[in-house]
């Protein structure tokens, strides 16, 4: 079956209403569901029409707050909401150079890495993958929104801090590969998805598998395949730009799991790498 996961929905830009935890609910989330992330915060004269379609309305309970990923939902499609939880001025924190203050933040574009057809998360276990979705940070809870540049090996971590049972975006800290503990494992994905030769070289022999049964959606098929015959399962991996939703997951271990999340749908892909004697490979691929 389909690699699903429990938690709640995520939107990444303002016209896509999209699930970003496919759990029980399906991919085909109506707008009814959309309706549940309800501000108590935002007066109804300072709404736009798109607000107000998102069920964003004064007098409710502010459910958003409890799970970073309902605020986030609601953080990139409110552009009230927006200017309340960001610091003003923002910090722009850098590791060689005197921290920058912001005054002219732009979401729109800062974000702009979360409108394309998936977002990645980054795990170092499938236990954290599938534990994470429905914990409910504790108060002063920081969680870092990164956007990972495989091109250019430099990272931008947008920090969001919970203080007071309120989320808001914080600051952010430009880094490289070097400054983050995923170090490793970043230059080593930089060449896998980016040079064919290499990736082929990187893919287990033979390589454990779970694909999706297409006769009963409930089912998968589990197995083995040789490590030619991996363009026939995969014939693209996340490249360029990704994303990485930190909630406090650990890396030191000798594996990472991607999980590649569509926007438009509710499929799935997971690949798990783990670090061997010769270098990272990739050892099972789930959809």
């Amino acid at each position: 079956m389909s690699i699903k996961c429990k938690g709640i929905v995520l939107a990444v830009a303002v016209m896509v209403a999209t699930l970003f935890s496919c759990g029980e609910k399906g991919s085909d989330s109506s707008q009814d569901e959309v309706d549940l992330l309800l501000l108590d915060t935002i007066p109804v004269d300072t709404l736009t029409k798109e607000e107000e379609e998102l069920g964003l309305i004064e007098e409710k309970t502010p459910q958003f707050d409890g799970f970073f990923n309902d605020f986030l939902f609601a953080y990139l499609h409110s552009h009230t909401l927006r200017q309340e939880r960001t610091a003003n001025p923002l910090p722009l924190e850098h590791a060689e150079r005197p921290t920058e203050l912001l005054e002219d933040f732009n979401p729109e574009f800062e974000f702009s890495f979360l409108s394309g057809e998936y977002f990645t998360t980054l795990y170092g276990s499938a236990t954290q993958m599938y534990e994470e979705d429905d914990e409910e940070l504790e108060e002063d809870s920081i969680v870092n929104l990164q956007r990972i540049n495989l091109n250019d090996g430099t990272i931008r971590n947008f920090r969001f801090l919970r203080e007071e049972g309120h989320w808001r975006l914080d600051a952010i800290r430009e880094a490289t590969f070097d400054n983050d503990d995923l170090s490793d494992f970043l230059s080593f994905y930089a060449q896998f998805c980016s040079d064919s030769i290499f990736q082929s070289e990187s893919i287990a022999d033979p390589l454990r598998i779970s694909i999706h049964d297409s006769e009963d959606e409930e089912e998968s098929v589990e197995g083995i395949i040789d490590a030619d015959q991996w363009q026939t399962f995969c014939s693209e991996v996340p490249s360029g730009i990704i994303s990485n939703i930190r909630k406090g997951q650990s890396y030191g271990g000798h594996r990472i799991v991607l999980r590649k999340s569509g926007l438009s749908n509710g499929l799935q892909e997971v690949f798990t790498f783990t670090k061997e004697r010769n270098g990272w490979r990739l050892t099972k691929y789930e959809n």
